[in-house]
């Protein structure tokens, strides 16, 4: 999946626990394993609130 400023590859992963959405960063090559719970609470963040949370990710310097 690509945007304007970011491009990441999403794949399922299986793990011991059930599969897991894999995100990866394909610009800085980071990743994060996110479960069922996890993004069951990403959608039920309003827009604003996602918005908040990756500004405070970006200038925490952490990967967006």
């Amino acid at each position: 999946m690509s945007g304007e400023s970011a491009s990441v590859a999403i794949l399922l992963h299986p793990t011991g626990n059930g599969r897991r959405l894999l995100l990866v960063s394909e610009r800085t090559g980071h990743s994060v394993l996110l479960d069922a719970t996890v993004l069951d609470a990403l959608c039920a963040l309003t827009p604003s609130a996602a918005t908040a949370l990756v500004r405070a990710a970006v200038q925490k310097g952490a990967p967006a």
